[in-house]
């Protein structure tokens, strides 16, 4: 185990910019996950951490030794891909023991650390057979093996769930947590799906155009985004952000959200502003808290079994709501909404949060 840090590194591919000085660091130990849309730099900068790439400016630590310069083989990492890259040829014992065999590990050590890794992944029964025998989610668990194998101080995973289907993704991404757990090697994940993120995560780094938005434990990213963009990214369905104006007055601010006025205890700068709330904290019944209430008309109704969705007006500003309850009427109808004042975030125009 080791911890990894990034400094101010930059990466350039012509004249596309693909990492914009990325500063990161990842502790001894933890899962941390790079999540962000395709195109990034997430990818990119596992790519870096593993050797493949090399920074045009910046360097790469693992604990005090730097090695920004160092091939893949001298940093003693494993990868695991989005394709399982199993042999076809080789039964699951050759697979997973191949790269201990490279580095001319003695048989009887080889044997032993492959039985601990199929143990680990609930694989040895599968060790004689070949990967066209095996599912997906088997072939998944062998491409893992074959990594931890060789016992890494830092174990980097780009989309390795992306090619299972949605009920083995479930499954998998526990168990990769679990696994983590066990073994205790640093870990650096990268993902789009934010679900997968939040559930693997020890801490999530939130990438947009090749910065890093905002760092932190899932639950911190979640209910106190740094800016509209993380807000926006995470959640299903995401953030509400609707546009409205500000106005203070007397040491608290008013703001002007459809045809109401949700008034903040707080004296914000006056003009235009962006108000967020989680679908989840829209309630159809007055909390205990202080909270404002809203007037508006239900437009639409999901209902997804467990939970229902109410797309609902407010003029001609629109929010999503989530609820496990039983709609407050049917669409069309008039309905009050409440929203506790700590779950109301404020955003800048530009992006930044205010409140």
């Amino acid at each position: 185990m080791v911890e990894v840090r990034l400094q101010g590194v930059v990466k350039r591919f012509g004249r596309t910019t693909a990492l914009k000085g990325i500063n990161l660091e990842v502790r001894d130990g933890e899962v941390m996950v790079l999540l962000g849309p395709s195109g990034c730099g997430k990818t990119t900068t596992l790519r870096i951490i593993a050797g493949l790439e090399k920074p045009d400016e910046g360097r790469v630590y693992f604990g005090d030794r730097d090695v920004t310069f160092l091939p893949p083989r001298e940093r003693n990492i494993s990868m695991v891909f989005q394709s399982y890259a199993v042999w076809p040829h080789m039964k699951v014992y050759e697979n997973i023991a191949f790269p201990l065999k490279i580095k001319k590990v003695p048989e009887q050590e080889v044997r032993r650390r492959v039985k601990w890794a199929a143990e680990l992944l609930q694989i040895e029964d599968l060790l004689d057979r070949y990967p066209h025998q095996l599912s997906g989610g088997q072939r998944q668990r062998v491409a893992v093996a074959r990594a931890i194998v060789v016992e890494p101080e830092v174990l980097l995973m780009d989309e390795p769930l992306s090619n299972l289907d949605a009920l083995l993704r479930v499954r998998m991404r526990s168990e990769i947590k679990k696994l983590q757990r066990r073994v205790g090697v640093t870990m650096i994940y990268v993902t789009h799906d934010q679900t997968e993120a939040m559930v693997i995560a020890d801490r999530i780094a939130v990438m947009s155009e090749g910065r890093i938005m905002q760092v932190g434990p899932p639950e911190e990213v979640y209910e106190d985004p740094a800016n509209t963009f993380v807000a926006g990214f995470l959640g299903s369905p995401s953030m509400n952000l609707v546009e409205a104006e500000a106005r203070p007055s007397g040491g608290s601010t008013a703001i002007l959200l459809g045809h109401g006025e949700i008034r903040i205890p707080k004296q914000l700068e006056g003009g235009r502003v962006i108000v967020g709330v989680r679908p989840e904290r829209i309630l159809f019944k007055p909390p205990s808290e202080d909270h404002v209430a809203l007037e508006a008309e239900i437009d639409f109704i999901e209902n997804l079994g467990s939970d229902k969705i109410i797309h609902l007006r407010l003029g001609d500003t629109l929010l999503v709501a989530k609820t496990v309850e039983e709609p407050p009427g049917p669409q069309g109808s008039r309905v009050r909404v409440y929203v506790r004042l700590r779950d109301l975030k404020v955003f800048r125009p530009s992006g930044e949060r205010i409140l």
